[in-house]
């Protein structure tokens, strides 16, 4: 890859068919999205680390943890793939990586599925206080390290809903995958490409031609908001609210997530 601030990402392919770019959240990595792959039959599915996760590069350097560049890293991926635009779902961060992608590097998409994702922060005030909230929890994984920092994390009430689905095992499964990750990449990940960071896309949503699903559980009230808001502003979009899940919709109801998504593809 070229640029400076572009990372060679490591992929994990699976099937054969149209391409599908998958593209995990923030702490995740492509054996996180492993659930979901597994059931989009049909399709070649390359699963991605995100710079600072999982087998993925995490350089110092806090230029190629943007969501800008990431999702140029990811374009060139996309552009290696035989030529043809691809089909990409994006979950939470990685959504935010997608809509990127779909904004800047048109010609590399296909379709967009967005799983609990939003367009950033409109508001500026808001914005600065999301950046500073980020840069102290960067902060304590640089100070108590990763093990302590993901424990923290999945504490909050977000993940309440994916712990009520799991299996204990699955549960220990997914904080193990989580602390894999180097603890450097997912501090810097926090300081370059939380919402509070990344440049709002709202204004841009109503040029992004490409037919997007737009995915969230119906016990993730704020992503329902956000969803509803953004499907309302993206040109060529349906919203699908999954009942009786919160924000990990591909873990913890994946049968009726791929199947939502299967839908979606096929049509595009």
């Amino acid at each position: 890859m070229s640029g400076h601030s572009l990372a060679r990402l490591a992929v994990t392919s699976a099937g054969h068919g149209e391409p599908v770019i998958v593209i995990h959240g923030f702490t995740g990595s492509a054996a996180a999205m492993a659930p979901l792959v597994d059931r989009l039959d049909g399709y070649r599915c390359v699963a991605v680390d995100l710079v600072g996760h999982g087998r993925s590069p995490s350089p110092a350097d806090l230029a190629p943890y943007s969501v800008e560049a990431m999702a140029a890293s990811v374009a060139v991926l996309a552009a290696g793939m035989g030529g043809e635009p691809c089909h990409v779902v994006g979950y939470s961060m990685g959504g935010r990586v997608a809509l990127a992608l779909a904004d800047a590097h048109r010609d590399a998409c296909r379709s967009l599925t967005l799983i609990s994702t939003t367009a950033g922060i409109s508001n500026a005030p808001e914005r600065a206080q999301r950046r500073e909230a980020d840069e102290t929890l960067a902060d304590r994984i640089d100070a108590g390290g990763i093990t302590r920092f993901v424990n923290d994390w999945v504490a909050l009430p977000m993940w309440d809903t994916l712990r009520a689905r799991l299996s204990a095992a699955e549960w220990q499964a997914s904080i193990r995958q989580r602390t894999q990750s180097n603890p450097v990449g997912l501090a810097n990940s926090l300081r370059a490409a939380g919402t509070g960071s990344m440049t709002p896309l709202w204004d841009r949503l109503d040029g992004i031609e490409v037919p997007t699903l737009v995915l969230c559980g119906a016990l993730d009230a704020k992503f329902v908001a956000i969803g509803r808001e953004m499907a309302d502003l993206l040109p060529h979009s349906e919203l699908a609210v999954l009942d009786g899940i919160g924000h990990a919709v591909h873990l913890e109801d994946p049968d009726a997530c791929a199947t939502a998504i299967h839908r979606h593809l096929t049509a595009h």
